[in-house]
């Protein structure tokens, strides 16, 4: 992320550096997982824990940001 600072790399580095190491763990898991006499059932598996850490990476900041945001409102109706 500290290369995002250089402006004139950072629209590379923010378009094509960092999606493909976002996407590099998530290749290797699925083509780990489909490796070995029983790649069907280990694919099955890869592909189910791609699922589950991706809809864990969107939910953690989306509960911070929800509790983050929070305000008190007022009998009123408006925000403390």
């Amino acid at each position: 992320e500290l290369l995002l600072l250089i402006p004139s790399i950072a629209p590379i580095v923010g378009s094509v550096v960092l999606p493909i190491l976002g996407a590099v763990p998530d290749g290797a898991i699925i083509l780990f997982s489909g490796l070995g006499p029983d790649a069907q059932e280990q694919l099955t598996v890869g592909v189910g824990a791609l699922a589950g850490s991706t809809i864990m990476l969107l939910t953690i900041p989306w509960a911070l940001s929800v509790w983050a945001g929070r305000v008190n409102i007022n009998s009123k109706g408006h925000c403390t």
